[in-house]
């Protein structure tokens, strides 16, 4: 059987690695850089955060959908498969799983590793088009037809506008509906961001507010920017924010003092004239400039940051286009995988494992 592979990403190369110990399958990757597994090299912070021990199908955009996903492959799944490669596993004390070598080359040398001369990675090759023919799929003007085709190409998030322009063309020759894509699992501005708490790292409880109305609620560390605030809890929380389309009214609430039920600010000035026991310096420096509530610190949201800031996308081909071991409906021996799919995940890992879990089921239906 001749398989073509569009991206040399996590979810492309996780599925060549395991069509590579089929002896009846030949694997072609295309990939359009010069180099495969740059978002794997980037994830976690070079540390390749590849999936977590506790995924439930409402840490995603389409929660259901991910429950017919999580019955056939699930976390503890995807860890054996990576363990069956060889690259040893480490957890971390909030269920974020990591290679023992907490490098992300690691992960990309395992996934190359004594690859079979059945597959062929073709790299600086663009994909502009896919043609049926004859019960077969070509791949832009080529000689060869393939039995089957995923597209793993994923999504622009990350990339600079050069790069982004025409990127996925090749879908509108099949063609293929897509959702709008927008930056989602990115960092907010703040409208009139005290400067002075650049570099500012701390922890909170962080609510995202739509006037009144709860949308989100986390804690973890975050760090002011110049203009705005990042962190896993701000990206987790830009997410939920993303998806309302156009948001109107949004807000976030910091609580500094978090865990401490009892604390009062009151009861606090009583005794101390500041908050420098109790603040990052910095926060405490604003305080004794413009006196604010640490249980609940306001920053007017005006928008995130573009695509270059972006961890993934949010939106790419519908989710009711493909069938529930991922082939396109109506294109026969054509699937997609992964980010290129309207679904995405909070930080941890999610995202990365819904990558491999899509190659995993592909695989097996292959």
């Amino acid at each position: 059987m001749e398989i073509a592979i569009i991206g040399a990403g996590a979810s492309g190369l996780f599925l060549t690695k395991l069509l590579s110990r089929r002896k009846d399958c030949r694997v072609t990757v295309f990939e359009k850089a010069e180099k495969v597994g740059s978002k794997i090299k980037a994830s976690g912070g070079g540390k390749a955060n590849l999936l977590h021990d506790g995924i439930t199908p409402e840490c995603y955009n389409h929660p259901e959908f991910m429950r017919q996903i999580l019955a056939k492959c699930d976390d503890r799944r995807i860890r054996e498969l990576w363990e069956s490669f060889g690259l040893l596993l480490r957890t971390d004390e909030e269920g974020r799983i990591y290679p023992w070598s907490e490098f992300s080359q690691t992960v990309l040398d395992t996934l190359l590793d004594d690859l079979p001369g059945s597959v062929t990675i073709r790299c600086g090759t663009e994909v502009f088009k896919l043609q049926p023919e004859s019960g077969k799929w070509r791949v832009n003007d080529g000689p060869a037809l393939f039995d089957r085709v995923v597209l793993c190409s994923g999504s622009p998030a990350g990339m600079i506008a050069r790069n982004r322009q025409g990127y996925n063309r090749y879908i509108e020759t099949i063609p293929l509906p897509m959702t709008p894509l927008a930056p989602s699992l990115v960092g907010f501005k703040i409208r009139n961001c005290p400067r002075k708490l650049e570099g500012c790292r701390a922890k909170a409880e962080v609510r995202l507010m739509q006037g009144a109305r709860g949308l989100f609620r986390e804690t973890g560390e975050i760090t002011f920017k110049e203009d705005g605030l990042s962190g896993i809890v701000i990206l987790n929380a830009s997410a939920i924010y993303n998806r309302l389309g156009q948001p109107q009214d949004c807000h976030l609430l910091l609580d500094f003092m978090y865990g401490q039920p009892g604390w009062s600010l009151r009861e606090h000035l009583k005794q101390h004239r500041d908050l420098c026991g109790v603040l990052h310096p910095k926060l405490n420096a604003l305080y004794r400039r413009q006196p604010f509530d640490p249980k609940r610190f306001r920053l007017d949201i005006e928008g995130t940051y573009g695509w270059e800031g972006a961890q993934v996308c949010h939106g790419g081909i519908p989710i009711s286009c493909v069938d529930e071991h991922l082939a396109i409906k109506g294109f026969p021996g054509l699937y997609a995988a992964g980010e290129l799919l309207d679904i995405d995940g909070v930080c941890g890992g999610y995202n990365l494992f819904f990558a491999c879990a899509c190659a995993d089921i592909i695989a097996r239906n292959i």
